[in-house]
């Protein structure tokens, strides 16, 4: 259930956005979540912002349980993907975890259960 929200320069055309959402929604599903997708959400702003003075800048707001390499993973799949859509240097990429616990997570009115890995 990971939260994402990226921000971009301002300008940046709407087909990269869409490109770099449907990447990082994938990216998801290959590294931090592999089993969840319906309560995987991505969503894109633009910024007043320079690339590597604050931008890209990526929050996730997730459960806790996964494990470094899973977050570790997930970001070098962001910094490709960041790379390929703005020419964005992997160093200039922020990405920022927050975990809170999973009784702090709603949808539907109702809290979400504790995260597990998928092989559990």
């Amino acid at each position: 259930m990971p939260v994402i929200r990226i921000e971009v320069p301002e300008g940046t055309d709407r087909a990269v956005k869409h490109r770099i959402r449907e990447g990082v929604k994938q990216a998801v599903l290959d590294t931090l979540a592999p089993k969840e997708t319906k309560y995987d959400y991505v969503a894109i702003r633009e910024a007043f912002a320079e690339m590597g003075d604050g931008l890209p800048l990526v929050t996730v707001d997730l459960r806790p349980g996964r494990d470094a390499g899973r977050k570790k993973a997930l970001v070098d799949a962001i910094a490709a993907i960041m790379q390929t859509e703005l020419a964005c240097d992997p160093v200039d990429l922020y990405v920022l975890f927050r975990e809170t616990p999973a009784e702090n997570h709603y949808t539907g009115g109702t809290p979400l259960p504790a995260w597990v890995p998928a092989d559990e």
